[in-house]
């Protein structure tokens, strides 16, 4: 993996690090070597994507990959990321604690879960460059609304970390020196969790299609391990003890 996707593990939690500069601006090259990231902690039960530097998580593309010459390859790397991001089984947690914007926004948004410091603001600025953010597009009116993903997308006006916690853009916006806790928090509650239920309810959730959630429940996750034992454990009154190693979770 090159310099600018950092990429490690500890235990059962991936970490991949945006380095790419002051404004962890990405191209299309970044794009190619986050999909093979998270394609590589695909292992990994929850995988922590976060950014270098105090002045953006990401400020999105390098202008110059949105020519008409440059821009095809561009986002054709931006959907087979995004696709990788969707079709992988580790829960993906994304740790903002400053500036999303355009394509960095749209990270945040194929995250499963994000947690924000109240130093981060988002916002999609490609239409004021003529421009058009496909993952938002798709994804935002799920998410917030079909007028008020309109409102974000075609007048590009940021939004604080309040208004994005209370639109369901982020999990959580917590004060900025409590970000790292809160995200580490976060890991040991589902780290503490089986990991075959994680993984389970996520696939279902994405495929949002009640018939498939009822075939992996019942075709798949019932099958396991740790169905039976999270049931037994209950009746016993006990802590259940899941099919995964207990790893120490770091902070």
């Amino acid at each position: 993996m090159s310099e600018r996707i950092e990429v490690g593990r500890e235990g059962r939690i991936g970490r991949i690090t945006l380095r790419c500069g002051p404004l962890n601006v990405l191209a299309t090259q970044d794009v190619r070597d986050l999909h093979a990231a998270v394609g590589e902690l695909a292992d990994c039960a929850i995988v922590l994507l976060g950014a270098a530097g105090q002045r953006a998580f990401s400020a999105g593309m390098e202008i110059a990959d949105h020519t008409p010459a440059a821009a095809p390859a561009m986002l054709a790397a931006f959907g087979e990321m995004a696709a990788a991001f969707a079709a992988t089984p580790s829960v993906l947690v994304a740790n903002v604690g400053a500036a999303a914007m355009g394509g960095g926004f749209e990270i945040v948004l194929l995250c499963d879960l994000a947690i924000c410091s109240d130093a981060a603001s988002f916002a999609l600025p490609e239409i004021k460059l003529a421009a058009l953010p496909p993952v938002a597009c798709a994804l935002l009116p799920h998410i917030v609304g079909r007028q008020r993903a309109l409102d974000l997308i075609l007048t590009g006006r940021r939004i604080d970390a309040a208004e994005a916690e209370r639109l369901g853009i982020v999990t959580r916006s917590v004060p900025h020196d409590d970000l790292d806790s809160a995200v580490a928090n976060l890991c040991a509650q589902l780290s503490a969790l089986s990991e075959d239920a994680l993984r389970a309810c996520k696939r279902a959730t994405v495929g949002g299609d009640l018939r498939e959630a009822l075939r992996l429940y019942t075709g798949e996750l019932l099958q396991t391990r740790d169905a039976a034992e999270g049931i037994a454990a209950f009746l016993e009154r006990r802590p259940p003890q899941w099919s995964h190693h207990n790893e120490e979770i770091p902070t």
